[in-house]
């Protein structure tokens, strides 16, 4: 009688063993959303570490939970550490970041075992699809081959409310951003100053072209490149400074804004020149007032593109002018900038134009 109980137990053992190697050995489990703002900005919140806990839904599983972060706050090698006597320990390292369409990072769960987390962004209408996916390899493991089957129940609500806390906190970003931005527009323009005719092509690629030196009026100023918010305030406040500036000294502005990139250091500092052009160079110059003075744009080779489209995307030029000077051997200089084509407030946002120029290395 024991013998047979014996050897039914090893035979459902060995059924339920080799049963598991007929199951799946990479476990899959995704969920995806659309959220209303542009992949620019779904990638600055998933790529951004330090605001996983803004969204993430296992941070608010464990409220004593202990975070710890190491190396760059956002991008590659981004690293997340916790400790939670409720969820256990692990890590999460950025080992991909593709702007703007891909965040992958790798999981680690101690003896738990390891995965890959992936996010991938597609321009979608009504914004951007946003798909969250989660990816092991259970190997031999048979224990780990069943808990595959468990995968989607056990794991697929965190997912969803996690994408549901994400749509909720990028929105609220691309809201205060394009509020920002309106808000800058406001303020900046100059009045009864129409953009000047500009040679503008957006079916064309990037090229390399000679120009030259225009008189201007500019303010110096700085921001942190990655925060859409403080660099609109910073540039409405310049360009509202050139207007009083101009208006004291009775000088002529005749043109659109300019945007000069002076530098960008690694931490992020982005110092600009906000500059509206001049009809003519004043017989003699004001002299500089709280920063803000009269000077002259760049002149000799540059490499130009004109950018179809919302300002907030104009990144997509500058990827594609990099792509470019690679492929040409071309070496760039520190000193880009943007001229407003057409009039932010008289044109659509998809039909903006904005002439994009780096300037080349001799």
């Amino acid at each position: 009688m024991i013998r047979n109980i014996l050897i039914g137990l090893v035979v459902l053992v060995a059924v339920a063993v080799g049963g598991a190697f007929l199951l799946p050995q990479h476990p899959h489990l995704q969920r995806e959303t659309v959220v209303k703002a542009s992949p620019e900005q779904v990638f600055a919140v998933v790529s951004d570490m330090s605001r996983w806990t803004d969204w993430a839904p296992w941070a608010k599983m464990d409220p004593d939970m202990k975070l710890k972060f190491e190396g760059p706050a956002k991008g590659l090698t981004a690293k997340m550490s916790w400790t939670s006597a409720k969820l256990g320990d692990g890590s999460i390292t950025i080992i991909e970041a593709t702007p703007f369409s891909q965040v992958k990072q790798a999981l680690d769960f101690g003896g738990a075992g390891k995965a890959t987390s992936t996010f991938t962004f597609e321009s979608a209408d009504g914004g951007t699809k946003v798909t969250w996916s989660y990816d092991s390899d259970a190997g031999m493991n048979p224990v780990s081959r069943y808990f595959g089957l468990l995968l989607d129940s056990m794991v697929g609500k965190d997912y969803e409310t996690g994408l549901a806390s994400l749509k909720t906190l990028a929105e609220s970003d691309a809201n205060l951003a394009a509020e920002a931005v309106q808000a800058q527009e406001a303020a900046s323009a100059p009045p009864d100053i129409p953009p000047l005719p500009a040679a503008a092509d957006p079916t064309k690629g990037p090229e390399v072209v000679t120009v030259e030196a225009k008189p201007i009026v500019m303010s110096r100023g700085t921001a942190a490149a990655g925060d859409e918010k403080t660099v609109n305030a910073a540039l409405g406040l310049a360009n509202q400074k050139i207007l009083d500036y101009a208006a004291k000294h009775n000088l002529d502005l005749a043109g659109a804004q300019l945007t000069i990139t002076v530098s960008r250091d690694p931490a992020g500092k982005w110092v600009f020149d906000a500059a509206i052009p001049l009809a003519s160079p004043p017989a003699s110059a004001p002299a500089e007032e709280a920063g803000v003075r009269v000077g002259q744009t760049f002149s000799g080779k540059v490499v130009k593109l004109t950018h179809k489209g919302p300002f907030s995307t104009v990144q997509d030029a500058y990827a594609r002018i990099h792509a470019y000077t690679k492929a040409n051997n071309l070496k760039e200089g520190s000193v880009s900038w943007e001229e407003n084509v057409t009039d932010s407030g008289e044109t659509a946002e998809e039909e903006q134009l904005t002439n994009v120029y780096v300037v080349l290395k001799d």
